[in-house]
C-alpha cells in the first residue's frame, strides 16, 4: 500500500502532462507558429536524478537534437549564437524518469521556447511555448531503456520537422 501511495502523485502528474498533450495536438494552428524561422537553438529543460542515474544527460539530448535538425535541412544556432541573440528561438527538451515496481514510467518534453511581444505593450517581453509536445513511454526493466527513450525522442523530433517544413518549404536549387 505504501509504494502505491507513492504512485498516486507521480500518476497525476503524468496523466495531467498527458492530457496537456493531447489538447496541444489537437490544435492545428500550432504548426504555424514555426512559420518563417530560419534558425533554432537547442537547449535542454529539467532532466529528473532518476534519468541521471540512468545514463540520460542534458549533453547527450542537445547534442541528438541538434544531429537530428540539422541532418533533416534545418539550421541549427549554437550556443554561443542564443546568447548573443536573444531573439533566436530554442528548442527546449526535457526528461522525466520515475520508478514504480517494475517498470519505469518516462516522460519526454520538446517545446519551441520563444521571446514574444505583448501587442497591447511591446516593452512586455515574455517567453512562450508555442509549440510543445509530450509524450510519455514504460519500458519494464533496464534492457533496451535507452533505445525505447531514443525511439521516443525521434518520433517527436519527426514530428517537429514535419510541421516545420510544412509552413517553412525547402528551397530546392534551380
Amino acid at each position: 500500500m505504501k509504494n502505491f501511495m507513492g504512485f498516486i502523485p507521480i500518476a497525476v502528474v503524468v496523466l495531467q502532462l498527458v492530457s496537456h498533450s493531447v489538447q496541444a495536438e489537437d490544435v492545428v494552428s500550432d504548426k504555424e507558429s514555426l512559420r518563417g524561422i530560419k534558425r533554432i537553438a537547442v537547449t535542454t529543460g529539467k532532466i529528473s536524478r532518476s534519468a541521471k542515474k540512468m545514463g540520460i544527460n542534458k549533453n547527450s539530448l542537445r547534442k541528438y537534437t541538434e544531429l537530428k535538425l540539422q541532418a533533416e535541412g534545418i539550421t541549427v544556432a549554437n550556443h554561443d549564437e542564443l546568447h548573443a541573440d536573444s531573439e533566436i528561438p530554442s528548442l527546449q527538451v526535457g526528461f522525466y524518469l520515475s520508478y514504480s515496481k517494475p517498470a519505469y514510467v518516462y516522460t519526454v518534453m520538446v517545446g519551441l521556447n520563444e521571446k514574444v511581444h505583448l501587442e497591447r505593450d511591446p516593452k512586455i517581453i515574455l517567453y512562450a511555448m508555442p509549440w510543445w509536445r509530450i509524450i510519455r513511454g514504460e519500458n519494464i526493466g533496464r534492457i533496451g531503456f535507452e533505445k525505447e527513450v531514443e525511439g521516443t525522442l525521434r518520433k517527436i523530433l519527426n514530428e517537429f520537422v514535419n510541421d516545420y517544413f510544412s509552413v517553412n518549404p525547402k528551397q530546392t536549387i534551380k
